[in-house]
């Protein structure tokens, strides 16, 4: 119980002794008898604690040194590894060597001890070389303090092997620029690694274990080999090239270094990809590869996943590094077409998940043979059989089964085909493609499972067909067409498919188009095949509009496919987004219609939906978003004087959209999709809606005060926009604003509340901006002004694109009127608040704020040094003297940085390279 008193303590109350923590481990591992759950939770908090703490260095290196046991020697480990990788600043760096000198001591001390033990203290010696840039020979004092001795031979790959690894590690908090140079200086001791790893192979004898050290070698090998940059002769003439070979072919008395083997020549084929530069490497490499046939067969008629999979890889990560070679020169030295046909040959297995690895490949290969064959169209004829062949094995691998029907990984690998077979069409041609399936359909027509396979097939290619293919479609379609209603239900929803692919087709052909309907509206009635329908309606419907010939394609069916929508919408399995998107669609047909048709169209449609929410009030939602459809889907142009289409719509529609924001007001989402719907009818009648402008501004109050859902805001913004230019609602409006702001304030000032409301943050401040930008004279003299650019200073440090965003351009419009429009009280709020934006403008390119950020605040940045003078440059200079210097960030940088930005004239994209060039000291 030593270690209970320290619960209730800081780490800076009390310092931890060894024997707590093995009081605590002792209880967290049940190792001094039955223990409570609540015992074991205190035991880990206790010892998180502990890690966490400034004395967790010493205490660590006291417990490796007194060796009381294997469980706290690891937590002694893998802490000294923690703090070295999130917490290396607490340590001066003229302790560094001391450090490194005690984890070699502990090293030799437990290099008998577990696995995983000798990998923390690997893991802690690599990170401290990383972010000890005094240590400039790694390589040459780990090789010369351990070599001596061949037991340890093991745990120096080990060593070698993560030393490179931790440079990628994503949890290093060391800046990119240390990484670079970090990188070239291993880079430099490359020769090193590979002679320690030729020493061993010569001295293999002399290890007490053989087949780990060989695991070892093979990993640090293939390690170094990727971090690139390498003596190509050492390596291309070295003994290990011969030596991953021969245990890679021991297939039938496989070691545990046979993974540790293939892992290290996928590591060689992707550093071969710099082939020109490594040559003679990849001519070593390229021939041996044949070698890897014998036991690819091997494992292939052995059922031996394992070794199908390994070598798989390898020659995925081979023909990928060769793409070009492959394309250029197939045959040639580099070019090696055994590797295709190799992988070929794994496309042939029953398992798909071994095609799936050289997936990437074949897309690789293709576009690189696609980019060629403008050049020389004679470089296909190479792999034209290849292709063919591949084609075949990608039809079989596509094949329905009772097995797989409900496998989500082969379903989702069966529609990764649908992209491969696009390439295949485009090497072959896609007539070729779809002709030669079609001709295997033709002789399938009993095997139900094959047709649906080669339809599926079909449809990945039947839209690269050109118009020259018009009999060829009309067969296929005309087959599709012939597929009854009591055919399998994938047999039926790969025949929709198919006719919503060619669409395009079809709506400029009406013998088909009429024949289609009733296929459409017969398939329909099924409601597990609905939302396939109904999607393919949709297609019709878009390629409609989109062709030439309107008048005589889905137009001429108009009262048809309205009442498809009505239908649809009592189908529950099809999905609201499917029924939304067709009802666009729809609605998108009606512009083409004389105006005062179109009214009369819409007018069924939205009908249909006011009474499906009356009869059924649990539908409301689901027709909420076909009235937001119908608003978003009117491409209609109506002249300043007529009468707008939708302005009855949008009348009828808000009794109902008012209850709803009473009946869903806690849903997020619902609410959201309301104000969606609302947004979307005043954007499109516009000033022909004025009769609920009131109403709706007293519904979002209400709803706000008691539920502040944030689309509240965006609507808010939406109203001021399309109105507030208006005089006779700029009242109305300030006072929809004074409404607002009190309950977001409340909400922004609540702590972590700008963190933890972003969307808020995003939506407020695009309100703000738009009373600038439409009512700026009566906002920037408001009392309110001044809390709100407060609050907008305070929201420079969020991590969240579209909130910082916001905040930015409001900020940007107040120096705007300040500067270009010499607004006084703009002026006064940037000279008072200006040095508190470039602080936080500093602190989020000091590492507050994530790269992808930066850009934003920068400008900013630019435009208050651009427009405010030497008065800005005081403002930076004073933000600038903040940042800790020491061995990351010196003096020197921030001086630069300052020199950098001030520059006269200076471009925007030079200011955010610099400040991006700056951050990176922080990462």
């Amino acid at each position: 119980n030593e270690y209970k008193s320290y619960l209730s303590m800081s780490s800076s109350d009390h310092k931890p002794k060894p024997e707590e923590v093995y009081a605590a481990l002792n209880v967290l591992y049940g190792t001094c008898g039955p223990v409570d759950k609540r015992a074991t939770e205190n035991a880990a908090e206790y010892l998180t604690r502990i890690q966490q703490s400034v004395w967790a260095w010493e205490l660590a290196d006291t417990i490796l040194r007194e060796n009381k046991g294997k469980e706290s020697n690891i937590f002694a480990a893998s802490t000294l590894r923690n703090k070295l990788q999130h917490e290396h600043r607490e340590l001066p760096p003229e302790s560094h060597q001391s450090l490194r000198d005690s984890l070699f001591n502990h090293i030799i001390s437990h290099y008998r001890g577990e696995n995983i033990l000798i990998t923390q203290l690997s893991l802690a010696i690599a990170n401290l070389a990383l972010i000890m840039k005094t240590w400039t020979t790694v390589v040459a004092d780990i090789v010369s303090r351990f070599s001596t001795d061949p037991k340890l031979w093991p745990v120096i790959l080990e060593i070698l092997t993560v030393v490179p690894e931790e440079i990628e590690n994503r949890h290093s908090r060391v800046g990119a620029l240390r990484q670079e140079v970090y990188t070239e200086q291993l880079q430099t001791e490359s020769q090193t690694v590979f002679s320690f790893i030729e020493f061993v192979l010569e001295n293999l004898s002399s290890v007490p274990d053989t087949d780990l050290t060989l695991v070892h070698a093979f990993r640090c090998w293939g390690r170094w080999l990727v971090l690139g940059n390498f003596n190509v002769h050492q390596v291309a003439t070295g003994r290990m090239i011969d030596k991953v070979f021969e245990v890679t072919n021991q297939t039938e008395r496989r070691s545990k270094s046979f993974e540790a083997a293939c892992d290290a020549l996928c590591s060689a084929m992707y550093a071969m990809s710099d082939y020109e530069s490594c040559r003679e490497f990849a001519l070593k490499l390229i021939p041996r590869l044949r070698q890897l046939q014998k036991p690819l067969a091997f494992g292939v008629e052995q059922n031996e996943p394992d070794i199908v999979n390994n070598i798989t890889c390898i020659l995925t990560e081979a023909g990928e590094s060769l793409i070009k070679p492959l394309a250029l020169h197939p045959g040639s030295d580099l070019g090696d077409v055994t590797i295709v046909q190799m992988l070929l040959s794994t496309m042939r297995s029953s398992d798909y998940t071994v095609a799936e690895i050289s997936y990437n490949f074949w897309f690789q290969l293709s576009d690189a043979l696609f980019r060629e064959m403008y050049r020389d169209p004679s470089i296909l004829n190479a792999y034209k059989p290849i292709y063919t062949e591949l084609l075949g094995a990608v039809v079989k691998l596509c094949e329905l089964t009772d097995e797989n029907t409900d496998d989500d990984d082969f379903l989702d690998f069966r529609d990764k085909c649908n992209e491969l077979l696009k390439e295949i069409a485009v090497v072959l041609d896609a007539k070729n493609v779809v002709q030669e399936l079609y001709n295997q359909l033709e002789n399938v027509s009993s095997n139900k499972s094959m047709v649906e396979t080669l339809l599926f097939c079909i449809y990945a290619v039947i839209r690269m067909l050109t118009s020259e293919d018009n009999e060829l479609v009309y067969k296929i379609l005309n087959t599709i067409l012939q597929v009854p209603r009591e055919a399998d239900f994938h047999l039926r929803v790969i025949s929709v498919r198919i006719i919503g692919e060619c669409s395009e087709w079809i709506t400029s052909n009406q013998t088909i188009l009429q024949h289609v309907f009733q296929k459409l509206l017969s398939e329909l009635q099924d409601n597990t095949v609905s939302k396939y329908v109904v999607s393919t309606f949709e297609k019709i419907c878009s390629n409609g509009i989109n062709g030439s010939n309107v008048a005589e394609g889905p137009l001429k069916h108009i009262d048809i496919l309205i009442n498809v929508a009505e239908q649809v919408s009592r189908v529950e399995k099809v999905p609201n987004p499917v029924y939304a998107q067709f009802v666009e669609c729809v609605v998108g047909l009606t512009a083409y219609l004389p105006l005062e048709e179109q009214e009369v169209k819409i007018k069924i449609i939205a009908t249909n939906s006011f009474k499906n929410i009356t009869s059924n009030p649990s539908s409301s939602i689901r027709e909420i978003d076909a009235i937001s459809a119908i608003f978003r889907g009117y491409k209609g142009e109506v002249g300043p004087n007529s009468h707008h289409p939708l302005q009855h719509v949008l009348i009828g529609a808000w009794p109902h959209l008012s209850t709803a924001l009473e009946s869903y007001h806690r849903s997020v989402n619902d609410v959201e999709r309301i104000c969606r719907c609302i947004r979307y009818g005043i954007r499109g009648v516009g000033q022909q809606c004025p009769t609920i402008l009131s109403p709706l501004a007293e519904k979002l109050v209400a709803l706000y005060l008691v539920h502040p859902h944030s689309c509240v805001l965006y609507l808010s913004s939406v109203l001021v926009d399309e109105f507030g230019h208006e005089k006779q609602y700029e009242e109305g409006l300030l006072g929809l604003f004074s409404s607002l702001a009190p309950k977001t304030f409340e909400l922004l000032s609540a702590p972590r509340g700008l963190e933890q409301n972003p969307d808020t943050v995003d939506d407020f401040y695009r309100l703000c901006s738009r009373y600038l930008q439409q009512l700026g004279d009566r906002i920037i003299t408001s009392p309110i002004m001044e809390h709100l650019i407060k609050v907008a200073v305070s929201s420079l440090t969020i991590a969240n694109k579209e909130a910082l965003c916001s905040a930015i351009k409001f900020l940007d419009i107040i120096l705007t009127r300040a500067v270009t429009e010499d607004c006084k009280a703009s002026r006064q709020y940037i000279t008072t608040y200006g040095p508190q934006i470039v602080s936080s403008i500093v602190l989020g390119v000091s590492g507050a704020l994530p790269s992808f950020l930066l850009s934003d605040l920068t400008v900013l940045l630019h435009d208050l040094l651009s427009r405010m003078g030497n008065e800005s440059r005081v403002w930076l200079q004073n933000a600038l003297s903040t940042i800790p210097t020491g061995s990351y960030v010196t003096e020197k940088h921030v001086q630069e940085l300052y020199a950098n930005l001030t520059t006269a004239d200076i471009q925007q994209r030079d200011s955010i390279q610099f400040c991006k060039e700056f951050s990176q000291y922080f990462r």
